[in-house]
């Protein structure tokens, strides 16, 4: 009896502490079917796509009020979701619209060039950043879809695997070149912050 008195009472510190409290939530979504409900429906409205991922988006401390942001989750596939991140402009509605946004992706377990190939039927083009730091994305995988165009980056350090998924429908929207947001450093030891990076230079797309 005192042994599972014992066992029950670690249990309970098991189930109370940060650890075991910090496991990010799992999306009804796998990974491709979350690409497709989030990037796939642009321009949509920031509450609705805030609605499909688990505890919805919001503004951090860090980043501009226009960009709001996923706390970590995991997909039903089992990819790890760092954060998703969405740009809302103001284009005269009752609310933000967006038309840019990206998924950071951890790079275990890995999503790979293959992967893309496997799950996306579409014509792409590769594109180069020689002058990105190693840990940030430096080459992308561009695919121009009928909502705008989806971007899939690796950088020096993660090899083949994606940590950069970006969705694009700003075309030729007024005002899509608005200032970078000021380098912050990640909360996550290894993974880059996008927000270095928003929104992609136009330059940096291969002409068409």
């Amino acid at each position: 009896m005192r042994s599972l008195i014992a066992t029950a009472a670690l249990f309970a510190v098991l189930a109370a502490s940060p650890a075991a409290a910090a496991v990010p939530p799992r999306s009804d979504k796998t990974l491709v079917e979350l690409i497709e409900g989030t990037m796939g429906t642009l321009p949509n409205a920031v509450n609705q796509l805030s609605a499909k991922v688990p505890g919805g988006l919001h503004a951090t401390p860090d980043a501009p009020p226009q960009i709001v942001r996923s706390a970590p989750f995991i997909t039903r596939d089992g990819f790890r979701v760092s954060a998703l991140e969405v740009r809302g402009f103001n284009e005269g509605g009752d609310v933000p619209m967006a038309r840019f946004t990206s998924i950071q992706l951890e790079q275990r377990p890995c999503f790979t060039r293959q992967d893309i190939a496997e799950h996306f039927h579409v014509n792409s083009s590769e594109t180069a950043l020689p002058s990105a730091p190693s840990m940030l994305p430096n080459r992308y995988t561009m695919m121009q879809m009928p909502w705008g165009r989806l971007s899939f980056g690796t950088s020096q350090e993660s090899g083949s695997c994606v940590i950069a998924i970006v969705g694009d429908a700003t075309g030729g929207l007024a005002g899509a070149q608005m200032p970078l947001p000021l380098p912050q450093p990640t909360t996550m030891p290894g993974m880059p912050d996008l927000r270095r990076t928003w929104p992609m230079p136009v330059s940096a797309y291969p002409a068409e």
